[in-house]
């Protein structure tokens, strides 16, 4: 999925398919204005204090990070969770092991929780069509890179860590297979209209509907456990910027469309 799948208004690339939600509704996380006082003020993205070039406005749910001329922009949302629970799935392991018949066998599994309760979220990602490649992704290094900084500055505000969700991989006719797999076993609606319905409430009450034991990834099937916490072609850039500003490798997964969750903890002092 390229480019040209933009959302209205929002000029991004939102990843949005036929198999899943749109990431046009973003989550917001508790109403409010965190650093309020940051009206039009541009952010110290580093710690040796030089002043970037990102404009901080306050914004319904959290904070705008917007590049000049909106060439790119983030919404920076403090303490998720805390008004509606977020959900995802950690992944995890399991060994089954006999040695009598030979066997080893390590299982991918999936436990639906809220681990990241509490800590702040980049959402909301915009950027204009023609910004691609390298270029998008060191335009969207800038943006995380303010956000990093206010953590820095006010983690008592946003939270001790900084996570990002990702659309889920989709193939060409907008089917995600992980979708297909999990979620429309328990939900047989059109959950595209179910996102657009409820906004960036609707993967809390999935989560509602989805199993609170353990799955293995493997009951999902090849296709879905080949395409967790893949992304569209489209997403790769924003994600070699998480990477690049330190942002772990994902442990966790979107609940509808299997899209990795990266976190970055706030360095301790």
């Amino acid at each position: 999925m390229g480019a040209a799948g933009l959302h209205g208004a929002h000029a991004l690339s939102c990843g949005a398919g036929r198999g899943g939600p749109c990431r046009r509704c973003c989550h917001r996380g508790p109403r409010g204005r965190p650093g309020g006082r940051s009206t039009g003020r541009h952010a110290l993205a580093n710690g040796g204090g030089r002043m970037s070039r990102v404009l901080i406005t306050p914004e319904a749910g959290g904070l705008r990070l917007a590049l000049p001329g909106d060439a790119a922009s983030l919404l920076l949302v403090p303490r998720l969770g805390l008004k509606l629970p977020r959900y995802h799935f950690r992944l995890g392991r399991v060994v089954h092991a006999a040695a009598e018949l030979d066997l080893f066998r390590v299982q991918t599994t999936l436990l639906l929780g809220n681990d990241h309760t509490g800590r702040a979220e980049l959402s909301d990602w915009r950027w204009a069509p023609a910004l691609e490649g390298a270029a998008l992704t060191a335009a969207l290094g800038e943006l995380i890179a303010a956000a990093q900084a206010r953590l820095r500055e006010r983690p008592a505000d946003f939270g001790d860590a900084l996570v990002a969700e990702l659309p889920g991989w989709r193939d060409a006719d907008g089917r995600s297979p992980f979708w297909q797999a999990l979620g429309a076993r328990f939900y047989n609606g059109d959950p595209a209209e179910a996102q657009a319905r409820l906004g960036p409430d609707w993967r809390s009450h999935l989560a509602a509907l989805l199993p609170r034991q353990t799955v293995y990834l493997s009951f999902l099937g090849a296709e879905a456990e080949a395409r967790v916490l893949d992304v569209p072609a489209a997403w790769s850039p924003v994600r070699a910027a998480l990477t690049a500003a330190g942002f772990h490798p994902p442990a966790h997964a979107r609940i509808d469309d299997g899209g990795p969750v990266l976190a970055w903890p706030v360095p301790p002092g």
